[in-house]
């Protein structure tokens, strides 16, 4: 399975990757890019089946990200991981197209999220 991070901070990045390397074994790559413009034209080609997005991003911000990708790629999963109040931002994120959204400061729940989107990603989808 696949995984690609959309976050500005490379910090961050790294720590996701980590958190994801340690606990899904069965994850085989990892893309990455630190905006969402960057984040267009390189998910096509990797084929992630779950996307993680910040919402703060330079340039385009993740909520428009995440409109382009539905559009696009109506299978991939997507996950906002934001250090934004949550419930501020979760109604925004759902309309736009994601299938959920947690803090960047709750480890677990990020673990446990991924667990979910990916298993229903094996499963055929979100």
């Amino acid at each position: 399975m696949k995984v690609f991070i959309v976050e500005d901070y490379e910090s961050m990045r790294i720590i996701i990757k980590r958190l994801l390397k340690k606990n899904f074994s069965f994850i085989t790559s990892i893309g990455e890019s630190e905006t969402a413009e960057e984040a267009l034209e390189q998910i096509p080609k990797f084929e992630p089946e779950l996307i993680l997005v910040d919402i703060s991003l330079p340039g385009m911000d993740g909520i428009e990200l995440i409109r382009r990708i539905a559009k696009r790629c109506k299978t991939i999963c997507v996950l906002v991981v934001t250090a934004h109040e949550v419930e501020f931002y979760q109604d925004k994120a759902i309309e736009a197209g994601a299938h959920g959204i947690v803090s960047k400061t709750n480890f677990q729940e990020l673990i446990d999220m991924v667990g979910v989107f990916l298993k229903k990603s094996k499963e055929g989808g979100c």
